[in-house]
């Protein structure tokens, strides 16, 4: 999304997005399943490039390729306030794979904090790749 902002959208397409009343975003799927695979993978944090981490609005169900239906939930909910995972979204990783890919490396440490704001709820992506 962040390439996308930056290098496509014009003034006119962020006005407009930025007047929506019905934004809409792609993002991981807000499911149970997903819930349970961050857990079971010992995430610590979640990060994208997109405006949000998950689809946005939340859907109430998700379809299987086998036509059936699982519940969607907002994973935020869970994720900040119920196990204190940072979520970080709008993360500009087309830099990040051009630096591996000049690096040969594809393992680094991540650091990411937050702007000291009491009461804030959202802090800009202040993300830094150490390798």
């Amino acid at each position: 999304m962040t390439r996308e902002w930056d290098e496509r959208m014009t003034d006119a397409d962020k006005l407009a997005y930025a007047k929506s009343t019905n934004p809409r975003h792609a993002g991981v799927e807000g499911t149970e399943d997903m819930l349970r695979w961050l857990w079971d993978e010992g995430f610590a944090a979640v990060a994208g490039d997109a405006i949000s981490f998950e689809v946005y609005p939340p859907k109430k169900a998700h379809a299987r390729t086998d036509g059936s239906e699982v519940p969607g939930l907002f994973l935020h909910e869970y994720l900040i306030p119920g196990w204190g995972m940072p979520v970080g979204e709008l993360f500009d990783l087309e830099a990040l794979s051009r630096t591996c890919r000049e690096l040969g490396r594809w393992d680094f440490f991540v650091a990411s904090s937050p702007l000291n704001m009491p009461g804030g709820v959202s802090s800009p992506p202040n993300c830094l790749a150490i390798f």
